[in-house]
């Protein structure tokens, strides 16, 4: 099949050929072009265009010549993940751009007369610069801007600079390996889920934000191989990143010292008094961070993984040392054995998630710090109602200290949890709210949201955020921080 036009007598057939080539990420996998005799040429060997049996589609011009073929060496292997395959010399291993990924800027208003803070303003942005040289290697620059402001008693302001996703990555056949800063996210559970633990926490404004915000890049080396509908992911930390706290003046650090209370700790009369007067150490070792492994694969209606690991928690548990008067932050090391389960059936994802810990933080009653085993749970069920574009997320969360000794801390503790998503008005706007609620003892968070979606990839939203709990729970350590927010978003 071969045609002959004059491309720059006809720039509209220039225009859709451009728009049939690179709209069609099915087939146009490898695409080569270059210049220099009067001729376009598509070689299409899966047969999509039709045309001859050679699968060739030509376009000649008297001015110009292009050379364009396209070939099928990307595959897509289990629960959709890129098998890392590619050629050299595509069109996109030689591609470099740099761009502003997104901006976020919003205003907050704590309306409860016990807040520290009145106001809050949040800035964030994120530039990135991604290059391909040659063949199959690839790299990736990113830094982020985050500006912090409360006003109130204690106004606090805080802006920084810090690395996002910024790695070198080798996609060879049926695999791809990456040395640099990454977000390794594991799991199947939305929000909290239990072998998510190679990530870096951040807490730069508690729980306000969804997952993805709550996550920071750290330093990897990340291999991750595929093999049909199977998947091995293999990750080690060569530095230990510790999680991202506000400052002190901040009403989302993990301690107040104004009530002398830890987050998750209820507090006795001698422990407040101990924090109030307390210096505090945050800061990490000097280590590695650990490592892991995930195995993933597909059967059926069912997708499952297993994971093996031996990390380093990013979120520090505060020990209180009398001798020196000081809450020191502890970040132990554990090892973590675990798997989760999604299966589909009745119209709907159900999951299951589990994990067994060997080494988790806790106080005991007399004051002293130590480690005990533990297991974190979780299962739920995704689900659009009536097939609509609606989504349902229920979660039931359960974390169970194991032969513990006589502690301060929680033994047992139970979250129903959940996120539901309803666009309305055609698709202008967007209801959207997540819940943790507890089981065992009253702990509530609710995030009821509206948006405008309609000017794409803008967003302008409305938000609550409303906490309430009895002792210890984090609903109670936030309770006087419940505000609305008013903000703009946007995804380039």
């Amino acid at each position: 099949m071969r045609f002959h036009y004059h491309a720059m007598r006809c720039p509209l057939i220039s225009f859709l050929v451009t728009a049939l080539v690179f709209g069609s990420p099915a087939w146009a996998a490898d695409i080569d072009l270059s210049t220099g005799d009067d001729e376009l040429l598509i070689e299409d060997d899966a047969g999509v265009l039709g045309g001859s049996d050679d699968g060739e589609l030509a376009i000649e011009d008297e001015g110009d010549e292009f050379d364009l073929s396209i070939t099928e060496d990307g595959v897509l292997g289990a629960e959709g993940t890129d098998t890392g395959a590619s050629s050299p010399g595509t069109a996109s291993s030689k591609a470099f751009s740099i761009k502003v990924d997104d901006i976020w800027a919003e205003a907050g208003h704590f309306y409860e007369s016990d807040s520290p803070a009145d106001n809050s303003g949040y800035f964030h942005t994120l530039i990135s610069a991604q290059w391909a040289p040659v063949g199959n290697w690839e790299a990736k620059l990113s830094g982020r801007l985050d500006s912090y402001h409360e006003t109130g008693d204690g106004d606090y302001d805080r802006t920084e600079l810090d690395y996002g996703e910024s790695y070198i990555r080798y996609r060879g056949e049926g695999f791809r390996a990456t040395v640099g800063a990454q977000k390794v996210m594991w799991g199947r559970i939305d929000e909290v889920s239990p072998t998510d633990t190679l990530s870096v926490r951040d807490f730069s404004r508690g729980v306000l934000d969804y997952l993805p915000d709550r996550r920071r890049d750290a330093p990897v080396v990340r291999f991750e191989g595929f093999q049909g509908k199977y998947k091995l992911d293999a990750v080690w930390l060569p530095l230990f990143r510790k999680a991202k706290l506000p400052g002190r003046d901040s009403v989302w650090y993990p301690i107040n010292r104004k009530k002398g209370e830890i987050i998750g700790l209820e507090s006795t009369p001698a422990m407040s008094a101990a924090i109030k007067n307390a210096n505090i150490d945050t800061n990490a070792p000097d280590t590695q961070g650990g490592g892991g492994f995930r195995f993933s694969g597909t059967e059926g209606v069912v997708d499952y993984a297993l994971t093996a690991q031996r990390v380093r928690q990013s979120t520090p548990y505060f020990r209180y040392d009398p001798g020196r008067g000081e809450l020191e932050a502890k970040y132990p090391l554990s090892w973590v054995y675990g798997g989760d389960l999604g299966v589909e059936a009745m119209g709907a994802t159900w999951r299951f998630e589990a994990a067994w810990f060997s080494d988790t933080p806790v106080t005991r009653s007399n004051g002293g710090y130590t480690t005990t085993e533990s297991i974190n749970w979780a299962t739920g069920v995704e689900f659009y109602p009536g097939d609509s574009d609606a989504r349902v997320v229920l979660q039931l969360i359960g974390t169970n200290l194991v032969d513990a000794p006589d502690v301060i801390n929680r033994e047992s503790v139970y979250t129903f949890n959940g996120e539901t998503s309803v666009p309305f008005l055609h698709q202008r706007w967007r209801f959207r709210s997540r819940f943790f609620i507890g089981v065992d003892k009253r702990d509530v968070y609710i995030n009821p949201e509206i948006a405008f979606i309609a000017w794409e990839p803008h967003e302008i939203y409305l938000a609550g955020h409303f906490f309430e709990g009895d002792d210890g729970t984090v609903g109670d350590f936030y309770e006087d921080d419940s505000l609305l927010t008013l903000g703009w978003r946007a995804e380039f």
